[in-house]
């Protein structure tokens, strides 16, 4: 049956804690298949992982999916429906960079500009904390945990940037949003953090003039752009590494009910925070042709119970 009003204004207030922000969020929600939809879409949110993720990661069930026979992800386009594909993705963040960007990142009431003052130091420190578990890739693996030249893709207002210089000489954050990076710069500066750098891109191929990178870092970033966009992005970070670098993505890898083309994609519209997934197939096809070997794989909580999401530390040869 579909959804009622009356149901998604239930759902903000059981699991989110609050009333929905506007009637249009209401209306939008309630374009959900039917309740089940509706429950499974506000556990995946980024909002309830945020409040609740010390929980959620405790009750994803194991060895879920493994009844799926098979994931109807089309990767292929032509070169102007990916940059199409980009532009929408980069205008819709520009937006949220506008308007609320620190809870674009992590979505939490907290992090909303209404509220940011008492929580922005809280917001970066999340940072510090993700940095020092992902070093733990490298460290498991015998490798260093310094380095040279880095980069944080997806870098927004330089959350993990910002944590990842303390462990570089240099690092570039780089993204898709100029309101975003300029708040993280401002970040930067006040912090007396000089080896940070920030800078934009408006296209895939502009990940082309970075090369020689010894780490790349990006989290709950691929994610919100279609496959063959995750994918042609994948395939450049690894390409940017030097021999010995290594990269750490997360990446969904399954979201129920996905069925994408890039043509059906292009032709109706998106939700403005999109989620979606590149299968494992496709991603191991990318780490072998960019000539890199993965050193540990890891399931994440990121696709909440809607999906499955991996975390890929993969070593250029």
């Amino acid at each position: 049956m579909p959804v009622t009003r009356d149901e998604v204004i239930y759902a903000y207030r059981l699991l989110l804690g609050r009333e929905p922000e506007s009637e249009i969020v209401i209306e939008n929600t309630m374009a959900a298949r039917d309740w089940l939809q509706l429950r499974e879409a506000f556990l995946a949110s980024q909002e309830f992982i945020g409040k609740y993720e010390s929980q959620a990661a405790h009750v994803l069930p194991v060895g879920r999916f493994f009844d799926v026979p098979e994931i109807p992800v089309d990767p292929r386009c032509t070169d102007e429906q990916l940059q199409l594909m980009f532009d929408r993705i980069a205008a819709a963040w520009k937006i949220f960079g506008e308007t609320e960007p620190h809870w674009s990142v992590i979505v939490s009431d907290d992090f909303r500009q209404a509220n940011l003052a008492d929580n922005i130091d809280r917001f970066y420190l999340s940072g510090r904390g993700d940095i020092d578990v992902h070093l733990n890739f490298l460290a498991r693996a015998g490798l260093p945990t310094r380095f040279g030249r880095a980069l944080d893709f997806g870098c927004g207002v330089g959350r993990l940037t910002l944590a990842l210089a303390a462990h570089a000489d240099q690092v570039v954050g780089v993204d898709i949003s100029p309101p975003h990076l300029a708040l993280a710069a401002e970040r930067a500066e006040a912090q007396g953090i000089g080896n940070a750098a920030f800078e934009s891109i408006d296209s895939v191929a502009d990940l082309d003039r970075y090369g020689n990178l010894d780490f790349i870092i990006s989290r709950i970033v691929l994610q919100h752009n279609p496959p063959p966009v995750m994918a042609a992005l994948y395939r450049r970070l690894l390409t940017a590494l030097k021999p010995g670098g290594v990269a750490i993505v997360q990446i969904p890898t399954y979201i129920q009910g996905q069925n994408f083309t890039a043509a059906d994609y292009l032709a109706n519209e998106q939700p403005s925070m999109e989620m979606n997934a590149l299968p494992q197939k496709l991603v191991f096809e990318i780490i072998a042709e960019t000539g890199c070997v993965p050193l540990e794989i890891r399931e994440d909580s990121a696709a909440g119970h809607i999906g499955l999401s991996h975390t890929f530390a993969v070593q250029k040869a």
